[in-house]
């Protein structure tokens, strides 16, 4: 993969802010899309990292979901692993059911998670979405990092802000100089949701204004952008060096699985530290 060579200021508290354009561009369309964050891409010695979606092939590429050949799936992650680098020995890939759990590198976990924490070289964590918000944090200054997956019910539990709060107090991260990366999700455009689910996300940012994150649609329904939420959470710590990546699942049938578009397709988000 092609790299931004930059090399950042560690004691640099807080490199950028950056909002992507409304629609981000991939690195890569075949055999698979990939979304990259340039806030990341910059320490691309340390790390490998990326948000994948859909591919230029005959057969949209899945990395997993109900309705899919399970070994076209394993087929898919030995590809992801190859094009991207990864090491497939050693794979991180929890069983998700919406929760604020996480697990730590790829050890055995019996409970369900969908997070996780990377503290060792060569651990190639992921976790699957298809509305839901995939979230990479990376602590230069530790060069520890973490994946989230942030539905609505885990962003109401704020499991992004547990996890960058885990790696400040568990693993002395300095949130001034960690960065967050918030990839493709469904957006703000699309996101209709029930009073009781805007009302429970809006609780985990209660001093921001709604209007930054809560649309009220002429038909008195709200919309809600995850990923604002996520942000601001992130926010609430100290966290200064976000990147947004604006990429809407629903808007996007070619380039990105959506549940809304009644698909059963997942892409992932996905670190490894090296």
């Amino acid at each position: 993969m092609n790299h931004n060579d930059r090399k950042p200021n560690w004691g640099d508290p807080a490199l950028f802010i950056m909002m992507m354009p409304e629609t981000v561009k991939p690195v890569l369309t075949d055999p698979f899309v990939l979304y990259q964050s340039a806030l990341l891409s910059a320490y691309a010695e340390r790390l490998n990292h990326g948000f994948t979606g859909k591919g230029a092939g005959e057969h949209p590429f899945t990395l997993g979901g109900p309705g899919f050949d399970a070994d076209l799936i394993q087929e898919n992650r030995l590809t992801l692993c190859r094009v991207a680098e990864l090491n497939e020995v050693r794979l991180s890939l929890p069983r998700q059911t919406h929760t604020d759990r996480y697990r730590i590198n790829d050890l055995p976990c019996e409970d369900e998670t969908d997070a996780v924490i990377v503290t060792e070289v060569g651990v190639a964590a992921m976790v699957q979405v298809a509305d839901c918000v995939p979230v990479i944090l990376y602590a230069p200054d530790r060069h520890v990092g973490a994946v989230i997956h942030a539905g609505w019910r885990g962003t109401a539990q704020g499991i992004t802000k547990k996890l960058a709060s885990v790696l400040i107090e568990e693993y002395q991260a300095a949130p001034e100089h960690m960065i967050a990366a918030i990839g493709p999700s469904i957006g703000g455009c699309c996101y209709e949701v029930s009073q009781e689910v805007a009302e429970a996300v809006a609780q985990t940012v209660p001093a921001q204004p709604e209007n930054l994150y809560r649309e009220i649609q002429p038909n008195g329904k709200p919309r809600v952008d995850l990923k604002k939420v996520n942000e601001l959470q992130l926010r609430a710590l100290g966290l200064k060096s976000i990147e947004i990546l604006n990429a809407c699942t629903r808007c996007l049938p070619e380039t990105l699985w959506s549940f809304r578009r009644n698909e059963s397709g997942r892409q992932v988000g996905f670190l490894q530290l090296n």
